[in-house]
């Protein structure tokens, strides 16, 4: 489960093209709200990718360059949806597992460094934004309860508790800017809140008016460092 409220780009036919094509620019420059590239490695599942997104005026094209200047993402609108435009853009790259892809490999695909993000708006004007990307991740946050298996009173309230994270997976001191405490058993029933990173004790209290009897739910304890990079540490408990 991510820490940010996806945003998810369904499209048919030609409404979305990813291009080869290189944006042309002109006329004013329009700073972008936001523009984020991040990694997500799910420690539980041991698989990790890269995302990227940005927010701003209403756009028809936009690419991303990494540190060395290739672009690596182009999109761009066509017909009905050129004319409408688009404000945001979320793109979730593959998954691969460590044992496909080392993190060495991974990090050497995608640099550390500055990427670009360069867009074109409805009026023509030039949309400008960067991101700055590290390799820093935290540490996988430790003895979540419910642990795995766990069989929980649906009728009492739950408390959700977990060691604080003080490192990196480098084993170098980092406070996450934040923790994301998820427990769901789907995307239509999901309980989300969000930590300080900084607590010497954390835990969250889900309601007995979220839990169902008998039901499997997924606990989901995601450490975000300050550049945006999470790690996701899962279990799975159980109610009676």
């Amino acid at each position: 489960m991510k820490q940010y409220t996806k945003i998810w780009l369904v499209l048919l036919g030609p409404a979305l093209l990813l291009t080869a094509e290189a944006a042309s620019f002109g006329g004013e420059e329009i700073p972008l709200d936001e523009a984020r590239v991040f990694i997500e490695f799910n420690s539980t599942d041991e698989d990790f990718g890269i995302q990227f997104f940005w927010d701003g005026e209403a756009w028809g094209k936009m690419r991303v360059e990494d540190p060395d200047g290739k672009a690596i993402l182009r999109v761009r609108a066509s017909e009905s949806l050129a004319e409408q435009g688009l404000t945001e853009g979320f793109f979730e790259s593959g998954e691969p597992s460590i044992d496909e892809l080392s993190m060495k490999e991974f990090f050497e695909r995608f640099p550390e460094g500055t990427y670009e993000f360069e867009g074109t708006s409805l009026e023509g004007d030039e949309l400008e934004g960067e991101a700055e990307f590290s390799h820093t991740l935290p540490a996988a946050p430790e003895n979540l309860f419910p642990f795995e298996g766990a069989l929980i009173d649906a009728r009492d309230p739950l408390v959700v508790t977990f060691d604080p994270v003080g490192r990196d997976l480098e084993g170098d001191p980092l406070t996450p800017a934040l923790y994301n405490v998820v427990v769901e058993v789907d995307d239509d029933h999901t309980f989300t809140v969000v930590l300080s990173g900084d607590l010497a004790n954390p835990s969250v209290t889900v309601p007995p008016e979220f839990l169902d009897g008998g039901t499997e739910y997924k606990l989901e304890v995601i450490a975000q460092e300050e550049g945006g990079n999470r790690t996701i540490a899962e279990t799975t408990f159980f109610t009676l």
